[in-house]
C-alpha cells in the first residue's frame, strides 16, 4: 500500500431509545511498522454557528493489527480508544465540562486486507461506572490513492 490514502470511519451508538452515527472520510498518509498498519489523518470539526473562525484540525491516528484497533485524537478533547476483543479498555472522554471514565469492552474485531484497501469491522459497548450506556459498531475502510 503506497503512503497516501483516504480513511473513512461510521460509527454507530444505539442508547436506550436513539440512534447516532457519525461519520468522517479524510485523506491521510499510511505506514507499516512493527506488524502494524498505522494511519495519521487530522479531522475538521464543524464550524460553529457564532463565529467566522475555522476550527483547528484535529490530529488523529489509527494503528491497527489483526487483534487490536487503537484510535487516538488529540486537540482540544483528546481520547485514546482502544479496541480488544476480550479485554475491557479504560479510557477518558474529554467534554467541556471535564472528563467522563469510560470502559470499552469489545465484542468482535475482523480485519481484513486486500491490495490497496484495509477494512475493519468492530463491535463494543461503551460502560460508565460500571453500567452500559450504549452499544456500538465502527467500519473503517482505507483505500490508497495515487
Amino acid at each position: 500500500m503506497n503512503e497516501n490514502v483516504l480513511i473513512s470511519i461510521v460509527g454507530r451508538h444505539l442508547t436506550d431509545d436513539e440512534e447516532n452515527t457519525i461519520e468522517t472520510k479524510q485523506s491521510g498518509k499510511y505506514a507499516f511498522f512493527q506488524g502494524k498498519h498505522i494511519i495519521r489523518y487530522e479531522e475538521y470539526p464543524d464550524l460553529e454557528d457564532n463565529t467566522d473562525t475555522p476550527p483547528a484540525a484535529v490530529p488523529c491516528m489509527l494503528k491497527i493489527d489483526p487483534d487490536n484497533v487503537i484510535l487516538s485524537k488529540k486537540g482540544a478533547a483528546p481520547v485514546k480508544m482502544h479496541f480488544s476483543p476480550g479485554t475491557a479498555h479504560k479510557t477518558l472522554y474529554q467534554t467541556p465540562l471535564g472528563a467522563l471514565p469510560l470502559s470499552i469492552d469489545t465484542s468482535d474485531l475482523k480485519v481484513t486486507e486486500e491490495d490497496g484497501v484495509i477494512s475493519v469491522d468492530l463491535s463494543y459497548r461503551l460502560h460508565m461506572n460500571g453500567s452500559p450506556i450504549s452499544e456500538c459498531s465502527m467500519s473503517i475502510s482505507i483505500v490508497e490513492t495515487s
